[in-house]
């Protein structure tokens, strides 16, 4: 895992600048913006002229503005149903006993009870960082599986996220702290230049998120993972000539 390079690797592109302010102007659309963008990355490292080479990545192209919105779709689709039945529990398990202990607090006297809510806070901080992990641990493989197969139902498949853990779960723990303090330099970029390089710097996040999914699949595959189908819809091969009309 090549951690660094997921963010250098962006500005090797000849193009890097112009996609850079083309991915800041998607952000600007409302709903759409984050899967167009994020169809464009999945065309760089899952289009199957991708050879690697990120001197050589597709530049973002507003004239395929449908593709990239269709191959970011799924991956979005999944997180989605995922995020709706897992955020709600997570919300129950962590609020209920903060509500508990803000009705049972004033009972327990003074400085009892303000030890009994210091320690709720700190139990209830650890179980937040606990269901955030597991659910980055649930979401990464089904993403990963969706943008593959750029389908639903077939993301779905708990044999590969229970092989995908197994194989890799170590990579997906350093993988989530580097993705956090990404995200949090971005963030400090972004309140430095009043917001306005927020959308900027989402472009190099999600640029480095896909590019780490990439390598956590290649190192999955070294281990003996099972390979997922590629798509035809990420095909990117040119449409093939009618053949031609034999002479009169």
């Amino acid at each position: 895992m090549n951690y660094f390079a997921s963010v250098s690797d962006f500005f090797k592109s000849p193009k890097w600048g112009m996609n850079m302010l083309l991915g800041a102007v998607t952000m600007l659309i409302p709903m759409v913006g984050p899967l167009v963008l994020g169809g464009w990355q999945i065309t760089c490292f899952w289009g199957q002229r991708d050879n690697g080479d990120p001197t050589e990545f597709p530049p973002f192209d507003f004239q395929n503005f449908v593709k990239y919105l269709e191959r970011g779709l799924w991956p979005f689709l999944v997180n989605l149903v995922v995020s709706l039945v897992l955020v709600p529990l997570m919300m129950l398990v962590v609020f209920l006993p903060m509500m508990l202990t803000g009705v049972m607090g004033p009972h327990q006297g003074g400085h009892d009870s303000g030890l009994l809510i210091l320690a709720v806070f700190a139990a209830v901080f650890i179980l937040y960082m606990l269901l955030m992990m597991a659910f980055y641990f649930i979401t990464t493989p089904l993403i990963l599986r969706a943008t593959i197969v750029q389908d639903f139902a077939p993301s779905f498949n708990l044999a590969f996220v229970k092989s995908f853990l197994s194989l890799m779960w170590q990579e997906l723990v350093v993988t989530m702290v580097f993705i956090f303090g990404l995200g949090f330099c971005m963030m400090v970029v972004g309140l430095i230049t009043c917001y306005i390089g927020l959308f900027f710097t989402v472009p190099i996040t999600l640029f480095s998120w896909h590019h780490l999914q990439k390598q956590l699949y290649q190192v999955y595959l070294s281990r003996g993972g099972e390979p997922v189908p590629l798509s035809p819809k990420l095909r990117d091969d040119p449409p093939m000539m009618p053949p031609a009309l034999p002479a009169a």
